[in-house]
């Protein structure tokens, strides 16, 4: 046999093995392919809740705790905002929970209000490194939390704070204000109130805090947006109990 036929023949074996491997893969993607259909067309089949919260638990760990109190809703969490708003932007979900502000953003009303020691609200207040205390904000650069996006979130700052001359730092989760404190990339934080006990016991840092008149935010809110799935989405978060109320930061709703 001469060594040109050879080689034709090695080259034919080989492109059939790759033939057939591809094929077999072919198949195996078109079945798990078809694996994940079936799976989201069923999740589809129920109500459908986007939670967007800054709290002191991972998204992901508040996921599986919403989910299996209510395995009639199928619940998505949120770490950051801008995933948020892009999977909202090309799904639309049955129902949201988030604070009023950014349910304002979209045009929604609350159907459920969440209430913590009778408030609907909570305070949010300026925190500086102990030795770092302007007397005034002008110019000054101020942490926050991105909870709205980027003109959301500086028009809640200048809003709470009473001044539009600040420079407002965006960052994705509480935790991350403490660096701009610490490395000197932010004048101060603005938190709410219940987050700077929190914040205190994760760094060394003198915190020093500065109540702010009338910086009133509301509480985590739900609102429906499609009516066909009020009732269930309501009655299921209704029945959620008081460790997961307390991990939202409320005890208890109330109906709008």
């Amino acid at each position: 046999m001469s060594p040109s036929l050879r080689i034709r023949r090695l080259t034919s074996a080989r492109l059939r093995i790759l033939l057939v491997a591809w094929a077999r893969l072919g198949s195996a993607i078109f079945l798990i392919a078809c694996a994940w259909l079936g799976s989201a067309h069923a999740q589809d089949a129920r109500p459908t809740l986007y939670v967007f919260l800054q709290l002191d638990v991972k998204p992901n760990i508040l996921q599986q705790m919403l989910q299996k109190q209510v395995p009639e809703i199928a619940v998505t969490v949120f770490g950051r905002f801008r995933d948020f708003q892009d999977v909202v932007a090309t799904r639309q979900p049955d129902a949201i929970l988030a604070i009023p502000p950014l349910l304002d953003l979209d045009h929604t009303k609350p159907t459920l209000q969440g209430v913590r020691g009778g408030r609907e609200w909570e305070d949010y207040v300026l925190v500086f490194s102990g030795a770092n205390q302007p007397a005034s904000l002008s110019g000054k650069t101020v942490g926050v939390v991105d909870l709205l996006g980027h003109d959301g979130t500086q028009a809640f700052a200048t809003s709470l704070l009473k001044t539009s001359d600040i420079k407002v730092k965006r960052v994705a989760k509480v935790e991350d204000l403490l660096a701009l404190l610490e490395f000197s990339a932010a004048d101060a934080i603005l938190i709410p109130g219940a987050v700077v006990k929190r914040l205190t016991e994760r760094t060394r840092l003198p915190l020093a805090v500065r109540e702010l008149a009338g910086a009133h935010v509301g509480l985590p809110a739900v609102s429906v947006l499609r009516p066909a799935h009020r009732d269930p989405i309501v009655r299921s978060l209704r029945a959620l109990d008081a460790e997961t109320m307390s991990i939202l930061g409320i005890d208890n709703w109330s109906a709008r």
